[in-house]
């Protein structure tokens, strides 16, 4: 199974030192610092470290801060098959492999369900996973966003936030916004389009209030992106109190727009 999972890492375009430590973190049962990586994977500590950096940037690992510590663990088996699905015009055949491999690779990795954990994502990958998890995290039924349509398209591909909004509106998952009324927020979200991508904006005087980083509530997550193109991350905190107290806040000051 390890090895078929080699095989799409390469695909990834990883290199040998990369899945090395991937797969080395894949049955970690908690979040691990870069000593013990390095450790498992046989690589020391400083090349260890750049590895991360690399996977990270790739989208593949996640940082972990826990107090003044930053830990490491991979994603989940559903980014991988999101990616190989993203090459699915070339490795069609791999994808549906893959899939074959995806219960044992649950088991492997030993996710911590149901846990409460912050998860750091560096990099324009990072935050396209981020955004990428409001529609794959189990038991969304609705996004709910404070939101800057001034800085929403830095950074990303031309046609990556219309596929999102695409496949949103596919998975029939609604969403609201509250966000600054400025010329290009009214531009990109006419009524009209609103309607057809199952969104609901509220507009606030851009003068008074101006969002330079989007927060997305859904499911039993909260996630915080920073689109500043200088320096791009993104946060996700899971907690169902968390997210059930913002989206109390949220719904308080959407019924105080008018």
């Amino acid at each position: 199974m390890l090895k078929d999972l080699k095989n799409f890492l390469i695909l990834l375009g990883l290199d040998q030192s990369e899945i090395d430590v991937f797969l080395s973190m894949i049955s970690q049962k908690t979040p691990e610092v870069t000593s013990k990586i390095a450790k498992q994977a046989g690589h020391n500590r400083a090349s260890t470290y750049d590895i991360l950096r690399r996977l990270s940037e790739k989208g593949l690992v996640r940082q972990v801060p826990k107090g003044s510590v930053i830990k490491y663990e991979a994603v989940e088996p559903y980014v991988i098959l999101r990616k190989l699905n993203e090459q699915k015009s070339e490795i069609e055949n791999k994808i549906l492999s893959f899939q074959s491999l995806k219960p044992e690779l649950d088991a492997v990795f030993g996710t911590m369900a149901g846990q409460p954990s912050v998860s750091f994502h560096e990099g324009i990958e990072g935050i396209k996973n981020v955004l990428l998890d409001t529609l794959e995290t189990p038991g969304t039924k609705e996004i709910i966003s404070y939101v800057s349509a001034d800085y929403l398209t830095t950074g990303f591909e031309e046609k990556f936030l219309d596929n999102y909004w695409k496949r949103r509106t596919e998975l029939k998952i609604p969403s609201r916004g509250i966000m600054p009324a400025t010329e290009k927020a009214k531009n990109l979200f006419p009524l009209e389009r609103n309607i057809k991508e199952l969104r609901k904006i509220k507009f606030i005087p851009p003068d008074k209030f101006k969002f330079t980083n989007e927060i997305d509530i859904y499911a039993d997550k909260v996630a915080i992106i920073s689109l500043d193109k200088n320096n791009l991350y993104g946060i996700i905190i899971k907690s169902q109190n968390i997210a059930d107290t913002q989206r109390n806040i949220y719904e308080l000051l959407w019924e105080s727009i008018t």
